[in-house]
């Protein structure tokens, strides 16, 4: 803990009130449920999987079997509880779609054609 009169003192007390915004949403979601994507960056960079859903308000992702960690449970009835694995949420910049015809990563973009 800094000194009260010190200055590292005076910017805890300016940071204490401070709020997190929230992140500014995607105006078009081109990442749905049920697609298939390819992880960009983290511990499972390269691999690919399936979109279980997908959370618009903090612009994240859930993919099977990726960014998976340990959560333990505690005993219920007759379950004896322990560690269970489950996904951790995906930032939506960090996968990316996979093409179906070649199974590689792939870039989307939107066109309107000459006739609309």
């Amino acid at each position: 803990m800094p000194r009260p009169w010190t200055a590292a003192a005076r910017r805890l007390r300016l940071l204490k009130g401070v709020k997190r915004r929230p992140p500014e949403p995607i105006r078009r979601w081109k990442i749905v449920r049920g697609d298939l994507v390819e992880v960009l960056a983290g511990k499972d960079e390269g691999k690919q999987g399936k979109v279980i859903d997908v959370d618009r308000r903090s612009n994240r992702v859930f993919v099977q079997g990726l960014n998976t960690h340990l959560k333990y449970t505690a005993p219920q009835g007759d379950y004896k509880g322990g560690y269970v694995s489950s996904e951790a949420p995906l930032h939506y910049s960090k996968v990316a779609l996979v093409d179906p015809a070649d199974m590689k990563k792939s870039r989307i973009g939107y066109q309107y054609a000459a006739d609309g």
